[in-house]
């Protein structure tokens, strides 16, 4: 309920804040976010994704935030749709100075959690950029406010397509479709 309500937040245009740094705007097409884990030196966003349709969080900078000089990034993608994630894509556009990249860990639908190699087997169902969990040994993305001023903006944009399935997966689909063929002509044959 609450994830469903952030999300209506954000579709009917309320600035919601990540704390020190302001959420201006998010494009989400029908997925759901939950800002709540944000403080004024991380940006935590925790996406639900519901479908294959782009993501675009818009940022906007006050001057407690440029004093700071930057902030933590996390964030954990994850697939409620079903189909898997095939390929992502992330990318920064705006006044950005810096982006220091920090951990990226995927899970898949086997259960294996994957450091290197994401699409090396079993669809993708998680990606955690950064430490969201507060795990030893992993370390949260950095975004650099250095020569930046109050007001300046950057976007987060994502983008993602479903895992394509396997061969196997394939023909067990096939076969299913021929013995539902199969009995429907027996029932027709009658």
């Amino acid at each position: 309920m609450k994830n469903t309500l952030l999300a209506l937040a954000v579709a009917t245009g309320l600035s919601l804040p990540a704390h020190a740094i302001t959420l201006d705007s998010a494009t989400l097409n029908g997925n759901l976010l939950d800002t709540s884990f944000s403080t004024p030196s991380l940006i935590a966003l925790d996406v639900s994704l519901l479908n294959n349709a782009a993501l675009s969080f818009s940022f906007v900078l006050d001057a407690a935030d440029i004093a700071a000089g930057g902030a933590d990034f996390n964030a954990v993608l994850r697939d409620a749709s079903g189909f898997g994630i095939g390929s992502l894509n992330v990318t920064l556009s705006g006044a950005l100075v810096s982006w220091t990249a920090g951990s990226v860990r995927a899970a898949t639908i086997n259960g294996d959690l994957l450091d290197t190699g994401f699409f090396a087997g079993a669809p993708v169902t998680e990606f955690y950029f950064g430490n969201p969990f507060y795990e030893e040994g992993l370390t949260d993305w950095r975004v650099g406010f250095a020569g930046l001023s109050a007001g300046d903006r950057f976007t987060l944009d994502i983008t993602t397509t479903p895992a394509v399935p396997e061969p196997r997966e394939w023909m067990m689909m096939l076969g299913g479709l021929g013995m539902i063929v199969l009995s429907a002509a027996r029932k027709l044959g009658r």
